[in-house]
């Protein structure tokens, strides 16, 4: 405490505060944040080097969207046709920046930078062929979960259509599809509320999620 009643601060103080703006400002969750400040430097530094390889991934999709975005808007004024696969692959950017921004974090902290990188980089590549396929899955999964819920037998046929949809709609969507990682991602799905809201919107039904984990719980577990 300093003569007129303030604390005073040292130098490590400052160097602590610092340390929780840039945290704060990198997006990492409070929690996290906590733990880091009581880590080893070693910890610290390689936490930093992970969110700075996202950091640089986010500068090139930003780069790449403010391209896309010019081609689109002079394919508006009449300067440009936009060919089809120029509109497919904005509306991949836009979709992985929708995604990014809702659950980047998560996917960041539970899989590491690398792996949602190269999911990224997978994603940025899919054929329009592809991305059918994935809607046909989709669609497939919502009629499948919708005839579970109104008769929910496991095993059936019904369950086996939910999960086959599910598991090639991953195959198709991640670089590497394992029955680990099908498992983490429906668990993630209890864990986070946007992930029910998703299937909840989806279905029309607020039991959807919990069934769809059952299920792959259920076939994974044979």
């Amino acid at each position: 405490m300093s003569a007129n009643g303030y604390r005073a601060y040292t130098s490590a103080d400052a160097d602590r505060l610092q340390k929780v703006l840039m945290f704060s400002e990198l997006g990492f969750a409070l929690k996290d944040i906590g733990t880091l400040l009581d880590a080893p430097a070693a910890v610290q530094l390689e936490a930093l080097n992970a969110q700075q390889s996202v950091l640089a991934e986010k500068l090139d999709r930003l780069a790449q969207s403010q391209l896309r975005l010019e081609l689109t808007r002079q394919n508006l004024q009449g300067d440009l046709h936009m060919s089809d696969a120029q509109k497919f692959a904005a509306f991949k950017e836009a979709k992985l920046a929708e995604n990014d921004e809702k659950f980047g974090q998560e996917v960041l902290s539970k899989y590491g930078a690398e792996q949602k990188h190269a999911a990224d980089q997978h994603f940025s590549g899919l054929t329009e062929a592809q991305y059918a396929k994935m809607q046909t899955r989709e669609a497939e999964l919502k009629v499948g979960l919708l005839a579970y819920l109104a008769d929910s037998q496991l095993p059936s046929a019904v369950a086996q259509q939910v999960f086959e949809a599910h598991r090639d709609w991953l195959k198709t969507a991640t670089p590497q599809y394992s029955p680990a990682m099908h498992r983490g991602i429906v668990q993630m799905y209890l864990a986070d509320s946007r992930f029910a809201d998703y299937y909840t919107k989806l279905v029309g039904d607020g039991r959807a999620t919990k069934a769809l984990v059952e299920i792959v719980d259920h076939y994974l577990s044979e």
